[in-house]
Formats: C-alpha cells, structure tokens, sequence
C-alpha cells in the first residue's frame, strides 16, 4: 500500500483495524499529513517495509519495530516527532534504518543488529561515541550528523570494513581523528565538520584510494596539509590513483604551503582552504587538475603571483584576503574583482587597470569598456565642460532664490514649519506618520554604501526628534518634552517599548503596535545606489540555488523595511528580478570573522516550511559592513493583522486561522528546539509574517545571538523584556542568553496575543490596578472570567469558546515558573489535539469541518 505525497488527515490506523492488515507487506505513508500516535504493530507478521516519514506522528517510538518478533528490512520514521530514549536493535533481518529527524534522547543505541544503514542525525542523542566499538560491522552507511554527541571516534573499531559512509557533522567531538578510519578499505564519504577536532590531518584521508568526499571544515585541525611524511621530508610514493572528488578543510587552523603534489589529485573538482594560516605561493601543479570546478583560497596569507587556471570548466575561484602580487593572468579575467579584492593590494589588473567597478561581467569586459573610453575622451571633456558650465549657471540663481525664500518666510513667522519641512528631507527613517497629509512623506535617494547610511542616519536624529513633540502636541500630551525624550533614540525597540509602557492601552505614539498606519507600507522609503564598488568584501553563499555578486547587491535599488537592536532591514531587487532581504547588522554587534562564519554556515543549514532560510552573509573589510540575505517575505507580519488600526487593510483572523498559525509555528519551534538544538531567541509578532491565502507563518530573525557578542545578547534580551517577550527567569541573570524555555514563554505570550489581540506591552487597567498582558490574563482566570480576555471580533463564533478556551489554558501553561513550563514537544502536542475538540462539535459539524480540512493543509 503506497499512499504517500497524498493529503491525508487524522491519526494512524486504530489499535481495532490493525488486525485487518495482518496480511500487509509494504505500507508507505511519507508525507502525508497524517498525525498522532502508532499502535502496536506486532501483528503484521508479513510487513517488510514501514515508511512514514515527514508527517505529524509522536510519542514514543514502537519499540517492536526494532525487534525479532518482526521481519522488516526497512523501517523509516523520519522527519517526525517521536521522542524518548532510542530502543536497542536486535532485529536480524532489518537491513535499512531512519529515525532522522526527531527528538530521540538519551545515548546511542548499544547495538544496531543486522543493520546495514543507519541514519540517526537531528536528534538529541548525547553521551560518548565510543559505544560504535559494539556495533557490527556489516554497517556500510552512519550518519549521527546534528545530534550532541561527545567523546572522540573509537580507535578500538575495525570492524566497519564494510563502511562507505560516515557522517558525524555539527556534534561536539574532541581530539584527534583516530588512525582506524584510515584503515576502512570501502570508506568513500567522510564528513566531521562543525566539531571541536584538532591535531594533524592523517595523510591516509588525502591520497586514499576510495575517498571521494572529505569534509573536515569548521574544526581546529593544524599542521600542514599532508602530502609528505610527518617522518620525511620525500614526498609519500602513492600506491594508486586517489579519488577525491571533493574536499572541504575551510575554517580550520592549517599552516605551511600548499603543496605541487595537489596535481596528484587528479579527480579533484572542489577545493576550499578558505580561512586557514596557509602561506608560501600558489603552486603552477594546480593548473593540471583538469576536472576543477571551485576552488577557494581566500582568508590565507598566500604571496607570489596567481598561476594560469585554464581549466575549461572552472566556475569558482577566490583568492581575496591574500598577500598576492603580479598581473591577474588572462584566462581568470571572467572573474569579477570580488575574487580577488579586499586583500592582494599590489595586484595588477589586465593593462594596468586599477581596480574595476564595474560588476557586470570579468575584468576582461572591464578592459574593453575603458579601452573604448580612451577614444572617446576628447569628446565626453567637451559635453561635460559645456554642461558643468550650465549646470553652474542655474545652480547660482537657486542660491539667490532660496536665500530671498527664507528671508521672506522669516519675516513673515513661518521659519519653523519651512524648517521641519527641510528636516523631513534626507531623513532615513520611515516616511512621517503623524501627519495626514500624504505630500509631506518624501522618500529619500542615497546609496547602499555605510557612509551614507551612517551619515544620513545621524542627520535625521534632530528631525525626529522634532515630529516627536509635534506628534505629542498633536495628540494632547501635555508635556512634548516628556515625550521626545523616551522615544528620542526612535532606531531601537527598547525606546519603543519604553513608550509603549508609558502611554494608555490603545495610545497612537508609533511606539505602540496600534499605531501601525498603512502609509508605512504603501509608501516605502527607496534608495538608489550610486556606487557600485561600495560592496567590495566576501560574498559567500549558503546555498547553490541563487548566484549573484557582490556588486549585483550593491547595485539593486533598495527600501527601508525596518530596524530593531540587530541592525536596519532592507528589500533589494536584484536586476535579475529575485527580490532579497538585506540585513545589515549594526557596528560591534557580531563576533570575530571565524566564529561568525563558523555559527553563520551551521544556521545557513536550517530548511523548514516555516523559517525563511538565509541564502549567503557578506563581511565588508570594514567592521560596519556585515550583511545577512535571504529571500524577500512576500507578506505582511502578525503584528500588523492584530494591530493595524485601519481594519479594511487586513481582514480579521478566523479561530482556525489562529489556531493554524500557534501549531504551526509550535511544530516550527519543535524542529529547531528539538532537531536542531537552537533556540529562536527572539520570537515575537513583528518576527512572525503571514504569507499565502492559507496564512502560513514564517519565522525570520532566528538564532542571531549565536554570533552576537556578549553585550549585543544582552541587548537583545533586554528589548524583549521591555516589549513583553522576556521569560521572568531570564531578567535575574547576570549574563543572559536565549533558551528553549524562553522560546516557550515567549511563544505562550504570542498566542495570548492572538487570543486577546492585545499586545504584549499593553497596560490594561483593571480593578487591581494597572498590570501588563499576562498579569491580566492570569488574574481573570484565575476569577472565573478567562473568557472576559477574549477577541470580541470572534468570542461570540459558536466554535470559538471551546477552542479558545483550549488555547488559553495551553498558553497559561507556557507562561508558568520556568521549572513547571512544558517544552515545545509537549505543547505541539496539545495543540494538535485540539483539532479533535473541532471535529466533536455537533451544533457546527460544517465549519468545523472546514476548519480541520484548513489545520490540515500544513
């Protein structure tokens, strides 16, 4: 029976129909939707193959499975969320094994039977890797990539002669690589990368004559890069051709020269040794590897001149952040000067040219272009004499006519309105929300680079601080001062939400999330980049789907979309037409380029329905120029659907809609808490956007404070605080940093939010007093009267009070003392169940019909 990519809904087979597929041999459910708990299925004597990957399954793991009692050859239970201690394998006849991605806990299993693969990777398993000394060695394919494991590979096992993959990515191994992996006679894919290894890289992984794939990026590896005896100073006598294909020792800590005999690896078609200590010249030997598609050497010390790659097939090379010299050799000028600049100061550009800013194209097109400006010359001097005299001729009545203006508008009492006007212009934040009036909002034109952006943004300090008191007047408060000065640094949330806590419920200061005006959106702020050699630094790409340069970016026209303590976000149009998200991170907010690079590329590698992924980072030879880019989110946040104040704009969520969005983002939640081991750190509604007709939400700015320094944490925790988000256990530590528990306290908080539509930093008077959202949700439960808290827009629906009462009590549950509050799994799971409620509602068997038929497109 194959089912699978079908949209199906509720659980598993019941434990009374089980019976009826006793005769059942293959059953494939993957990606089907389907939901809840599995049943024993001890009884389907002729099952062979069990596949129900990527669905919505949980619990703990059907131990029978795994046991004689059973005759499967696979068993595949990924991308799932069963939980628990990983059983024993003591089947004989299971030959295929995948438990992928869920949240299995505890060590490694003592023995994996008669197991021939063995995918355990996103999992939780923790405890020593020494344990594989008592797995059998009839295993050909390990993979415990991204799990928590320790300890260092077992040079006591031998056994896995039959070995051909080994995947041990993004652990916490320690120490050196054992010599035994050297000896595994079929070994073709090895992959440590994202570990704590050190030592020497052991020869036998580089002339190995079935290696096709070395992986040993993001470690502490040092020495030089083995092609000579630690013993001699001869070069090792290879006893075949090696085979590989492809191999990765970036961000390491290696030394030395590259050596002539990399020709030996004559299959080679990928070679990164980015980020290392490597030095000496570019051996020419290099230029014999025929089959090279991408080579990488950036971030060395490499001197010496660049030799002739006439490789055909040679798509990238990188050699920035060198000590280089002599003339770029003629069959690289397809390369643009990203490939060659920051760093390699005294290298000489084809006919002398100076560093080319042009991005179209290799520096070859850059010849022929200036090579045709020299003919011309004469000419263009001429034009631009004649339209320079001109221009100065019409710039000398201005002058003349805006001195007469002002001393006009002087004399007759409007100086201030004309120069509030004159503050508006130039002014990089959003367009003037406090007037009426759409002509006052006057979008502004500069560049990409960081000296305008810096500039322009300390310009239009004064003039916001300016439309604050006007606001304030305009809106009756009675002291504008009082006003200017909480909201006056206006960039950050932290003033944002100290505004907020100072105004009334429902207060129309742009700190509070009511105060969203439309205009916002419509009317974005645009930039026009006027320097397309702004962007000069390393580009490097998380991903293969999407190539551009970095000049492509620093040319796309780009709009404000928004700041936080992290640094401004922009939308950028790429003249290909793909539209990305440009974070650009403010100045001392991120570490050192190797940790950054490091923890960046482990969070590149995160794929879910609900995470906009991040395509590739830039880091500018200046600390100000530190971009993070991912795809443009074609949708608005769950902010402005709670919030906006112009009704008409976004039409008010459905109880099935709210309730699709908390499972949602809890499932998302779930995968990053429990498969990949990172908590979101700041998970709020203006971090949540809403995208499709279905709704779905997608969670951006994740996980930053992996590669954010100390005091840029604290900041972050602390804007969280303010607005409402932080975990109470949080604001008693002397140095702070995001945690699970703090996703699920934040997250609790949210669906309070959805519930209540009230935000978060909301002060809502009551009998006891003015308190906060969560205090006033807290004491209305616990009088009797939780349903008081409720969206009016949607409390008197008659599926709604079930649901919502459902929804509250899960969310109360997620606000409790950190040492009572449930982890994402368990919340994930009552959520879930809560689609059951809908379908046992008699009195709305239609909507509530409809309303699973939604939850179910997930």
């Amino acid at each position: 029976m194959n089912l699978s990519h079908n949209r199906l809904a509720g659980g598993f087979f019941r434990s009374e129909t089980v019976g009826a597929f006793k005769n059942l041999e293959v059953l494939d459910l993957s990606n089907t939707g389907i939901a809840g708990m599995v049943p024993r299925l001890d009884s389907w004597f002729s099952l062979s193959v069990f596949r129900v990957a990527g669905n919505g399954l949980f619990g703990m793991m059907p131990e029978t499975l795994l046991h004689n009692s059973m005759r499967l050859l696979e068993v595949d239970l990924s991308r799932n969320g069963f939980s628990g201690s990983m059983p024993v394998v003591n089947s004989t006849t299971l030959k295929m094994l995948n438990l992928s991605s869920n949240v299995l806990s505890g060590s490694l299993p003592a023995t994996v039977g008669k197991c021939v693969s063995v995918d355990l990777s996103g999992n939780l398993l923790s405890g020593e890797l020494a344990i594989l000394r008592s797995w059998d060695g009839i295993v050909e394919v390990i993979d415990l990539s991204s799990n928590k494991l320790e300890g260092s590979y077992p040079n006591d096992a031998p056994q896995f002669q039959n070995l051909v993959t080994l995947k041990l990515r993004n652990n916490s191994l320690k120490g050196s690589v054992p010599s035994v992996l050297g000896t595994y006679q079929k070994l073709s894919f090895l992959d440590l990368s994202l570990n704590a290894l050190g030592g020497p890289v052991l020869p036998v992984f580089i002339l190995s004559p079935t290696l096709t794939v070395l992986n040993l990026s993001g470690n502490n590896f040092s020495g030089t890069i083995p092609f000579q005896s630690p013993h001699s100073t001869e070069s090792i006598m290879l006893s075949s051709q090696p085979s590989l294909k492809i191999v990765d020792l970036s961000s390491n800590s290696l030394s030395g020269q590259l050596p002539p005999e990399i020709s030996n690896l004559q299959r080679l078609e990928s070679l990164t040794l980015a980020m290392n200590e490597l030095s000496g010249e570019i051996p020419d030997e290099i230029n014999k590897l025929q089959g090279l598609e991408y080579l990488d050497l950036s971030h060395n010390h490499f001197s010496g001149r660049i030799p002739d790659m006439p490789q055909a097939d040679l798509k990238m090379f990188n050699v920035s952040y060198n000590d280089l010299r002599g003339t770029i050799p003629k069959s690289l000028e397809k390369f643009p000067l990203t490939c060659f600049r920051p760093g390699n100061d005294f290298l000489i550009f084809p006919d002398g040219l100076p560093a080319p800013n042009n991005g179209d194209g290799g520096l070859a097109q850059s010849r022929a272009s200036q090579s045709h400006g020299h003919k011309a010359g004469v000419k263009v001097a001429v034009i631009v004499g004649c339209i320079g005299g001109v221009l100065l001729v019409i710039f000398i009545v201005l002058a003349i006519y805006v001195v007469r203006s002002q001393e006009l508008c002087g004399r007759n009492g409007f100086r201030g309105q004309i120069t509030l006007r004159d503050l508006k212009l130039g002014k990089l934040s959003r367009p003037n929300l406090f007037k009426n009036q759409k002509d006052n909002v006057i979008p502004t034109k500069t560049s990409f680079s960081n000296d305008h952006l810096l500039t322009a943004a300390a310009r239009s300090m004064s003039a916001q601080k300016e439309l604050l008191a006007e606001a304030a007047v305009e809106y009756g408060y009675a002291d504008p001062k009082e006003v200017v000065e909480s909201t006056s640094s206006g960039v950050t949330e932290t003033s944002a939400a100290a505004s907020v806590r100072e105004s009334s419920p429902r207060s129309a200061l742009p700190s509070s999330p009511h105060f969203l005006d439309s205009r916002f959106h419509e009317e974005p702020v645009t930039f026009e980049v006027y320097s397309p050699d702004r962007l000069v630094g390393e580009l490097i790409f998380l991903d293969n789907t999407l190539v551009f340069t970095a000049e492509d970016l620093s040319r796309a026209p780009a709009e404000v979309l928004g700041r936080s303590s992290h640094g401004t976000t922009y939308k950028a149009a790429l003249q290909s037409g793909h539209v990305l998200t440009v974070k650009w991170l403010r100045v001392g907010l991120v570490k050192h380029k190797k940790e950054f690079t490091k923890e960046i590329k482990r969070i590149g590698t995160i794929k879910h329905p609900n995470i906009i992924s991040w395509r590739a980072f830039y880091w500018g030879p200046k600390e100000q120029e530190r971009l993070i880019i991912s795809d443009y989110v074609n949708g608005d946040s769950l902010a402005l659907y709670l919030y906006e104040s112009t009704p008409r704009r976004y039409s008010r969520l459905s109880v099935c809609q709210r309730l699709k969005i908390a499972i949602d983002l809890a499932r998302c939640l779930q995968f990053l808490h429990h498969e990949k081991g990172l908590p979101h750190g700041n998970l709020k509604p203006t971090n949540i956007f809403l995208t499709g007709p279905d709704l779905s939400p997608k969670l951006v700015d994740y996980c930053l404070h992996w590669f954010t320094t100390p005091s840029g944490i604290a900041e972050q925790i602390l804007n969280l605080g303010a607005l409402g988000y932080r975990a109470p256990e949080l604001a008693n530590t002397a140095k702070p940093m995001p945690s699970f528990k703090g996703d699920v306290y934040a997250f609790g908080v949210v669906v309070l939010e959805m519930l209540t539509r009230k935000s978060a930093g909301d002060i809502i008077s009551g009998q006891s007093g003015a308190v906060d959202l969560t205090d006033w949700v807290q004491m209305c439960n616990r009088e009797g009267r939780g349903t008081d808290c409720f969206d009016r827009d949607i409390a008197g629906l008659e599926e709604s009070p079930r649901v919502m009462d459902e929804l509250l009590a899960i969310s109360l549950r997620c606000i409790l003392p950190v040492n009572e509050r449930p982890n994402m799994k368990t919340v994930c799971d009552d959520l879930c169940a809560i689609t059951a409620v809908l379908s046992m509602l008699p009195s709305t068997v239609a909507a509530a019909a409809a309303c699973v038929d939604l939850l179910f497109l997930v």
